[in-house]
């Protein structure tokens, strides 16, 4: 009996000495999987896989509470195989207020997939380079298809799942969105002769 109770009170010392060296808030594991879906609109698909969560973080990973002009964002999108596939295509919708701004998925980008199992999860992170666009909320509709990007079938889309305003930028908006520019001024100077003074 003293001896199981001199193991507790050594393994106790341990674990204390452990938390003081490995202190357990100085580590955080990374957050692969996003678990949680803000809001629905409306959802719709067959079912055959299954949107598990929705989040838009910056490009330290952090989520963020808005969106900023001339910055990357990431957008993450987990999801759940419910059969098994070989060609799935997760992507997601960035609307504005009545618009649809724009939309990109796996395929789109370039990226495969590799075959599912029933029942595995996936996590896709989509790095977008926002531009300067006009002060309003944006919402990010996630999608998860079945097929190619001539011939598919909707598995699972929810409208809206995640909404953020966009802030201030530097300068004025003209329109939607600031396209990235450079502008050249080549200036031709009549000889003095020549020249109109008013």
């Amino acid at each position: 009996m003293q001896y199981l109770a001199a193991m507790v009170e050594k393994d106790a010392k341990y674990l204390a000495h452990d938390a003081l060296v490995h202190p357990q808030h100085l580590y955080q594991p990374p957050e692969e999987i996003a678990d949680t879906i803000p809001n629905i609109d409306h959802r719709f698909g067959d079912g055959r896989a299954e949107i598990l969560g929705i989040a838009v973080h910056n490009a330290a990973g952090l989520k963020i509470p808005s969106l900023k002009p001339n910055t990357t964002i990431i957008v993450r999108i987990s999801f759940r195989a419910k059969q098994t596939w070989t060609i799935l295509l997760p992507g997601s919708c960035f609307a504005s207020p009545g618009v649809d701004f724009a939309g990109t998925n796996t395929a789109r980008e370039g990226r495969q997939l590799p075959s599912m199992a029933t029942g595995d999860l996936c996590t896709v992170d989509f790095h977008v380079d926002l531009p300067a666009l006009y002060p309003s909320t944006f919402s990010f509709s996630p999608a998860i298809a079945s097929g190619t990007l001539e011939h598919y079938a909707i598995c699972d889309w929810i409208d809206n799942a995640v909404a953020l305003h966009m802030d201030s930028s530097e300068g004025p908006i003209y329109g939607q969105f600031h396209f990235p520019c450079r502008v050249q001024v080549n200036v031709k100077m009549q000889p003095p002769e020549f020249r109109r003074f008013e």
